[in-house]
This record gives structure tokens, sequence and C-alpha cells, in this order.
């Protein structure tokens, strides 16, 4: 979902790769016309019981055609929380993904 966007809605996507700077995201819906440099929000359960969920914020640095038919977003974190750190570290050191 988009940061202050009164039309922008929350959107299914595929997470192609996480890291702690950011989060590469295929947008499977209709897509903002204007996203580099728009601040997201991505929301990320993890688990069949959501017992870890997440909501990220970032930034669209980079776009590209996306490999299921949607849009490539490429998105770097700002503002993460300690929690949130944490978390996308013991994911990346145990390389759990998506």
């Amino acid at each position: 979902m988009l940061e202050e966007d009164e039309s922008s809605r929350w959107q299914k996507c595929v997470v192609l790769d996480v890291s702690n700077l950011g989060i590469g995201l295929e947008l499977l819906g209709e897509a903002h016309p204007v996203l580099i440099g728009r601040t997201i929000h991505v929301e990320v359960d993890l688990g069949d019981t959501n017992s870890i969920s997440l909501r990220l914020r970032g930034v669209v640095r980079n776009l590209g055609p996306g490999r299921h038919g949607g849009i490539r977003v490429g998105v770097e974190f700002t503002e993460l929380s300690e929690r949130e750190q944490a978390v996308l570290k013991t994911m990346e050191y145990l390389n759990i993904r998506w």
C-alpha cells in the first residue's frame, strides 16, 4: 500500500527477495502510475498460523517487468524497528524465505 495516497489499497504481491536493506516484490494487481520515490508499506504474515506478522516501510527505488506478469519493485527499507531488524537478520541467517 502506498503511503499518503487515499486511492491506495492493500494488494497481493510475491516476495522475490529480502534482506535487512530492502525487499524485492512483484506487484500482481494494478500499480500506481508513479511509484519510484514513493513510500510503500508491505505487510507480511509468516507461517500458517500467522504467528509472526511484519509491517515494513520503505521507498521504491526501481521498477521492472515481473516474472509472473506483474511489476517488479525494489524497495529500500526505512525506519525499521529493532524487532523488525532482528527478525530480518534471523531470517537471513537461517535462509528463511517467504
